[in-house]
């Protein structure tokens, strides 16, 4: 017996097909221990304004690496008010890291947006040195550097996850 021939343009092929294939059981979704029926597998770093093909996807043990790393390089660098602030922002921040991360997240200011950006790209970048997360390190200070000077939002503030935050 010879096999069935395919016809251009013919696709009743898969509909056979998958009446062959048994359907899988989906498992329902179990509670954690903080009572939410949902886990929160990756973190996403991302820069809206520049859209989804630049999003970074890790575990949030990874994401956490990623900002206590950051925070730890920028700290012995930190002078100006706000560069303390970002070292404290970012420890905040990978202690409770869930969802994304957003560069517009950072409470930038418009008239020193340029020796902000260059402050936390240049943290990153000491981060990144024999970092086993380097190359994630480097994908989220391009996105750091690719933000761009009009999306910065006048009166940005810091928004803390924790309520005791002593900078």
């Amino acid at each position: 017996m010879s096999p069935p021939r395919l016809v251009l343009g013919d696709r009743s092929w898969i509909a056979r097909s998958v009446d062959l294939v048994d359907p899988v059981p989906v498992p329902r979704a179990r509670q954690v221990s903080d009572g939410s029926p949902t886990v929160h597998a990756m973190v996403v770093f991302s820069n809206r304004r520049l859209g989804p093909a630049v999003e970074l996807l890790v575990s949030p043990e990874v994401g956490a690496a990623l900002l206590r790393s950051t925070a730890a390089a920028a700290r012995p660098l930190a002078q100006s008010r706000w560069e303390h602030e970002l070292v404290v922002w970012l420890e905040d921040r990978s202690r409770r890291l869930g969802g994304d991360l957003d560069v517009s997240d950072i409470a930038w200011s418009p008239e020193n947006f340029e020796r902000q950006r260059s402050f936390l790209g240049a943290a990153i970048e000491r981060a990144a040195h024999g970092s086993e997360h380097s190359r994630a390190l480097g994908l989220w200070g391009r996105q750091i550097a690719s933000h761009p000077r009009e999306s910065i939002v006048v009166g940005r503030r810091w928004q803390w996850t924790t309520a005791n935050v002593n900078i």
